[in-house]
């Protein structure tokens, strides 16, 4: 039992929610309804613009058929279906408009509301002065969901509304404010009356009830045409109470569909469907058990309005450092009755793999650093701080941070990762920048750009050689990746944009001290990848140490020397002080010795609370061997911590000891050119560069910087042009 639980229970001071329900209990029902809502928020955005496209279909279809044979059309208007308040004509042309220019603004999202609203006042005037069809009442019904609701994620109107609401436009904000109020309020309410509406009509179907045929024609009854009348009228109860409207939807949908194959209905069309997945993503809307259910949930069990109304006797999980360790670690601990603080220096998780693709200018920050906050938005139960760890009370479970604040802590996860190291040589740092953080891949950036500046300026033949030199350290993932990305800058990116100097010149030096470069691959892709950089022009120095780097030039043994200002340091890392932290021991890299399941070793044993993860832990959990420092093992790492501390809450047996299981290594060479190791099975080239890209594009935060990310490589791809060549600091 944690500190905090047993000092609540020993003063009296537990809270009713936690005499009620077992840790079970509660963390059942949090990771099932986190689960439910996080599905539905992730799926609704996909399934509203498939509404949304299909729907702007069936009208689009109608409008070109008029538009073909506009004679036919307005014979139409005239005789068959006349609106006595418009002449024959003008109800054609109206029409004709609508079904040509309203689906397109559907389909875009733009001006969303209006466009419904003109396309449900055409489908309800045709029902009711026309033929009453079951597919013009669904289609109202659709669409006039979209005139309260409006348009998800996928669509110009969501889009543009924040800087529309916050503009100097008449009239921008209370129509924004306005439409914000109806989704907020009134489109549950619109859940809520048809909802109603088809368990009315389930009722009709059933003959429990017989309203009039002036009613009838108003109800979709053929959508249920081979219900047995016991499962309409038990879906009926159901769906009008607002019970499991998802899981009905879902029963819904299957059940239209069997009757619709076995040809009950032959002539159904797929618009119940679409009503249906409203349904299935939204919830049942107002005045249903449902929504009361879900209240009781946020009130008791989730906890995702205040992180002031979570009960103190929570145990408290402190986790330091927000990359890919800590990241997976609290979205699997959020689930439980816990409260989370997630520490880090800085206020963004940034995906250093593509760090170097800031360095050379094919991608901005923002592509590939989310705010951590923004992550963590929809969870009540996860606190996020700014700032810097300054030392940690292992006996007390405290932990300081650097601004004086002290935190009391139940469980530490310490995921701090790693930083620049120099083997002793710390002095090299200021000549050498690594690249760790989006300040050191801005930095360089500036420092390659200004390299050719200061060349084309200069009418020094030497300094131009020298400024034209480039030398990176190291020859790993990092280092190759870099000193590929700096040949295809100088030779394609910026090419014929200089007039004195030629960028294609420019030198580029891979130096490593072993005898092969990326030394983690198999000996074949090494082969490989050194190919494919000499292709670029790229000159690797193999069994090269280098001993001294300086302003100017970069010193290899006692007497190779490179005449240079620009050197990248990418050879070797270090952990975080969190060794020094906790009063331990670490090995010459500074991580932390660790147990089976990632609990930081003192000299008196494993300490229960406290665990290391990612590149601050020294684990052997790979078939005896060190776990290498990848974003994949971090993840794995964070998980299995979690489901740790879960075990032990929920009085569980301990996990299976951790076991890092290596996916797979990849780098890339340039834009067609990569190599791939997933053990007995290697990929290289072209085919290796498009699964680097697609499995880095995946483990992007956040959809925004996915497609950002995908539209920058392809635009550098196809354009061989690179935009984001922006000096904006000096070293």
């Amino acid at each position: 039992m944690t500190s905090a639980v047993a000092d609540a229970q020993s003063d009296g001071a537990r809270p009713l929610q936690e005499e009620r329900f077992s840790p079970f209990i509660r963390v059942t029902l949090r990771r099932w309804t986190k689960w439910y809502a996080g599905g539905t928020e992730l799926f609704w955005p996909f399934t509203d613009i498939t509404i949304r496209f299909f729907v702007a279909l069936w009208f689009l279809r109608s409008g070109l058929v008029k538009a073909a044979d506009w004679e036919t059309a307005v014979y139409l208007a005239a005789n068959e279906y006349p609106v006595s308040w418009m002449s024959a004509h003008n109800a054609a042309a109206t029409g004709l408009a609508i079904e040509l220019i309203a689906p397109l603004l559907l389909i875009a999202g733009l001006f969303t509301r209006p466009a419904a609203l003109a396309m449900a006042a055409l489908t309800i005037i045709s029902q009711a002065v026309y033929i009453p069809t079951t597919t013009n009442l669904i289609v109202s019904a659709i669409l006039i969901w979209y005139v309260i609701h409006g348009p998800a994620a996928f669509s110009i109107d969501r889009a543009l509304a924040s800087g529309f609401k916050n503009s100097a436009l008449p009239l921008a904000r209370p129509v924004v404010a306005a439409g914000e109020w109806l989704r907020d309020n009134a489109a549950p309410a619109l859940l809520a009356i048809i909802r109603i509406w088809l368990g009315v009509t389930l009722l009709a179907y059933a003959d429990v009830i017989e309203p009039p045929i002036s009613v009838q024609t108003w109800l979709p009854m053929t959508v249920f045409w081979g219900f047995p009348d016991w499962l309409a009228l038990i879906t009926a109860v159901l769906f009008i109470a607002g019970i499991g409207a998802g899981i009905v939807s879902y029963l819904l949908f299957f059940l239209i569909g069997f009757f619709m194959i076995a040809g009950a209905h032959p002539n159904i069309t797929f618009f119940p469907f679409l009503l249906l997945a409203i349904y299935e993503a939204k919830g049942a809307g107002f005045l249903s058990v449902d929504r009361a259910i879900w209240g009781w949930l946020e009130r008791n069990i989730l906890f995702d309005r205040d992180y002031a109304d979570i009960p103190d006797s929570w145990p408290h999980i402190v986790v330091v450092g927000a990359g890919f360790g800590g990241l997976a670690a609290v979205n699997r601990l959020k689930r439980l009755p816990v409260r989370i603080t997630l520490i880090d220096k800085r206020n963004y998780h940034l995906f250093q793999p593509l760090l170097y693709q800031i360095a050379t200018a094919t991608l901005n920050p923002s592509d590939i650093a989310t705010p951590i906050r923004s992550l963590f938005r929809s969870d009540g139960n996860v606190r996020v701080l700014k700032g810097e760890v300054a030392g940690v009370d292992k006996e007390e479970k405290t932990i300081t941070l650097a601004h004086g604040e002290t935190l009391v802590f139940d469980k530490l996860v310490i995921a701090t990762g790693a930083t620049h190291s120099y083997f002793g040589k710390d002095e090299w740092g200021k000549f050498a920048p690594g690249l760790k953080t989006v300040e050191d891949g801005v930095a360089v950036r500036g420092t390659i750009l200004n390299a050719f500046e200061e060349a084309e300026a200069s009418d020094d033949p030497e300094r131009i050689k020298r400024l034209l030199t480039f030398v990176i350290v190291g020859a790993g993932p990092t280092g190759v990746e870099l000193a590929g990305a700096i040949a295809e800058l100088a030779k394609i990116n910026v090419a014929r944009e200089f007039r004195t100097v030629d960028p294609a010149t420019a030198r580029v030096v891979l130096v490593q001290s072993g005898d092969r470069i990326l030394p983690a691959f198999p000996k074949d892709l090494s082969a490989k990848a050194a190919a494919s950089l000499e292709a670029l022009g790229v000159e690797i120095r193999l069994g090269s140490r280098v001993t001294e780097i300086a302003e100017r030039h970069v010193r290899i043994g006692d007497d190779a020397r490179i005449e240079t200002e620009t050197v990248l340091w990418a050879a070797g890392v270090a952990a975080s002080p969190a060794a020094r932290w906790l009063g331990v021991e670490s090995d010459r890299s500074g991580r932390i010795a660790v147990d089976d399941h990632l609990r930081v070793q003192s000299g008196e044993g494993s300490l229960q609370d406290i665990f290391a993860i990612g590149d601050t832990a020294g684990s052997t959990a790979w078939d005896g061997k060190p776990v290498p420092g990848l974003a994949p093992a971090a993840k794995q790492a964070g998980t299995h911590v979690a489901n740790v501390v879960e075990r032990e809450l929920l009085g569980k047996s301990k996990p299976k000891p951790f076991v890092y299981k290596h996916q797979g290594s990849l780098a890339t060479i340039g834009r067609k050119s990569a190599v791939a190791d997933f053990g007995r099975f290697h990929l290289s080239g072209a085919k290796a560069w498009w699964l680097w890209g697609l499995v880095h594009v995946s483990f992007l935060s956040g959809a925004r910087n996915r497609v950002t990310v995908v539209i920058n490589w392809l635009w550098s791809f196809f354009a061989q042009h690179s935009g984001v060549r922006l000096i904006t600091e000096r070293n």
